[in-house]
C-alpha cells in the first residue's frame, strides 16, 4: 500500500513539472508573439543623392498683401462681414461703418443730384412741347397763305387777319422754344455741379461698406478696432490683412560672393528649417542688383561684413504648400542629373551579385543592381542599372527580410 502511494506521489510530481515546463514554454511563446515587428525605415533614392553644400534661407510670402486700415473720418466699424481665415473675392464686403453725419450728407447730396436731373428732364420736355407748338403754327400759317392766293375778294380780309395772328404766334413760340433750349443748358450745368458735389461728399465720408480689393484669404482681424468712436485716433496697425495665396514666393538674401551663383530660372528645393520631411520645389525668379540691409544668417556661413543682395523664388504648385511666414532652407538643384549614386552601406551581395532591398507593392523585395566604383567618393557606388529616383529603398538592418510587409505608417528618412 505504501509503495502505491509513493508511485502516486512520483506521478503527481512528474505531472506538475511537465505542467510548469509547459506553462513556461507557453509564456515564452506568448512573449515572442507579442514582440513588436521590427521597424522598417524607408528612404527614396533621391534623398540618398549627395547634396549641394550651397544653402540659403528665406521666408515664405504671399503673392500680395493688402492692409485695410480704419478711417475714423468715415465713422466706427460696427459690423464684420468676414472672419479670419475666410476666402474672399474682389468686391466682396469686408466690414461696415456707422457714420450718421456722413450718411446724412451723402443722402442730401444724392437728393440734390436727383432734383437737378429731374430739372434737366423737365426742361427737355418743355422745349419739345414748344417746338411742337411752333411747328404746328408754322404749318397752319403756310396753309393760310395758300388759301389767300386762291380766295375770293370777300374772304381775303379774314384770311389776312388769320395770317397776321399766326405770324405773331409763330414769332412768340420761336422765342419761347429758343429760351427753353437755353434752360436745358443751364439745368445741365446745375446737374454737373450737383454730381461733382456728390462725388466730393462720398470721397470725404466714403461708403458705409468696405469691399475687398483682391481675391485672397483674410489673414487676421484686429478686433480691438471695432466700435471705436470717431474722436479716437485710429491706430497705425491695419484692421484687416488680406493675402493673395494664388502663388507663393520665398524671399531671402545672398552675400556678394555667392550672388554670382544665382540666376533666374534655376531650380531649387526648399525645406522647413524647423524640421520635418516635407520638401517643396520652385525656381529663382529674381536676383537683386541693389545691396540690402539685412541680418546675416549664421546657418548660411555668411560673413557679416559682406554685402547682402535679395533674391526671390516662385514656388511650384503643391497639395500641401508651406504656411506663410515659414522659414526654409534653399538648395540649388542640379539640372539634368546624369549620375545616380548609391551608398555602399545599402548594398548586399549574394554569390558576388550585388543587390539592394526595395519596397514593391508594400513588401520588401531584393533587386539586383549593376554598380561601378565612384572615384570621387569612396563611400558611394555609381548606379548603372535603370532605377527611378522616386524608388523607395529600405534602410539596411539585421531585421530586414524579403517579403516583410511595409506599413504606410513606417517611418521615412
Amino acid at each position: 500500500m505504501r509503495k502505491h502511494k509513493k508511485n502516486f506521489k512520483k506521478a503527481i510530481m512528474v505531472t506538475g513539472a511537465l505542467l510548469v515546463i509547459g506553462s513556461i514554454a507557453g509564456a515564452s511563446a506568448l512573449r515572442l508573439d507579442r514582440r513588436e515587428a521590427p521597424t522598417i525605415t524607408r528612404v527614396s533614392l533621391q534623398d540618398l543623392q549627395p547634396r549641394n553644400d550651397f544653402h540659403l534661407v528665406g521666408v515664405i510670402e504671399p503673392a500680395r498683401t493688402i492692409e485695410v486700415k480704419v478711417d475714423s473720418g468715415r465713422g466706427s466699424v460696427v459690423e464684420k462681414k468676414v472672419a479670419a481665415g475666410d476666402q474672399v473675392k474682389a468686391g466682396q464686403a469686408l466690414f461696415v461703418y456707422s457714420n450718421p453725419e456722413g450718411s446724412l450728407a451723402i443722402k442730401e447730396a444724392e437728393q440734390t443730384t436727383a432734383n437737378r436731373r429731374s430739372a434737366v428732364e423737365q426742361a427737355q420736355r418743355q422745349t419739345n412741347q414748344k417746338w411742337e407748338q411752333y411747328n404746328k403754327v408754322t404749318t397752319q400759317l403756310e396753309e393760310t397763305k395758300q388759301k389767300i392766293t386762291t380766295a375770293k375778294d370777300e374772304d381775303k380780309e379774314a384770311l389776312e387777319d388769320r395770317k397776321n395772328e399766326l405770324e405773331m404766334q409763330q414769332s412768340q413760340l420761336l422765342m419761347e422754344a429758343q429760351n427753353s433750349e437755353n434752360s436745358i443748358g443751364d439745368a445741365t450745368l446745375e446737374l454737373e455741379r450737383a454730381e461733382l458735389e456728390l462725388n466730393s461728399v462720398k470721397e470725404q465720408h466714403g461708403s458705409d461698406v468696405v469691399e475687398a480689393g483682391i481675391d485672397g484669404i483674410v489673414k487676421d482681424i484686429d478686433e480691438r478696432q471695432m466700435n471705436m468712436s470717431a474722436s479716437e485716433a485710429a491706430p497705425e496697425s491695419p484692421f484687416m490683412t488680406i493675402v493673395d495665396t494664388s502663388r507663393l514666393f520665398l524671399k531671402g538674401t545672398v552675400d556678394e560672393f555667392r550672388r554670382s551663383q544665382l540666376e533666374p530660372g534655376q531650380k531649387v528645393q526648399l525645406k522647413d528649417r524647423n524640421g520635418g520631411s516635407q520638401q517643396w520645389t520652385g525656381q529663382i525668379t529674381r536676383v537683386g542688383d541693389m545691396k540690402e540691409p539685412s541680418v546675416v544668417v549664421e546657418e548660411q556661413g555668411a560673413n557679416p561684413n559682406l554685402s547682402q543682395f535679395s533674391f526671390e523664388v516662385a514656388l511650384d504648385k503643391s497639395e500641401t504648400p508651406p504656411s506663410i511666414g515659414t522659414h526654409c532652407f534653399v538648395e540649388l538643384l542640379e539640372e539634368n542629373q546624369t549620375e545616380i549614386k548609391l551608398p555602399k552601406s545599402f548594398v548586399f551581395y549574394e554569390e558576388d551579385n550585388p543587390f539592394i532591398y526595395v519596397v514593391e507593392n508594400h513588401k520588401i523585395s531584393k533587386k539586383q543592381v549593376e554598380l561601378f566604383e565612384d572615384e570621387m567618393d569612396e563611400a558611394m557606388y555609381l548606379l548603372e542599372s535603370e532605377l527611378d529616383l522616386d524608388s523607395e529603398l529600405v534602410f539596411p538592418t539585421n531585421d530586414v527580410k524579403v517579403g516583410m510587409d511595409v506599413r504606410t505608417n513606417d517611418p521615412t528618412n
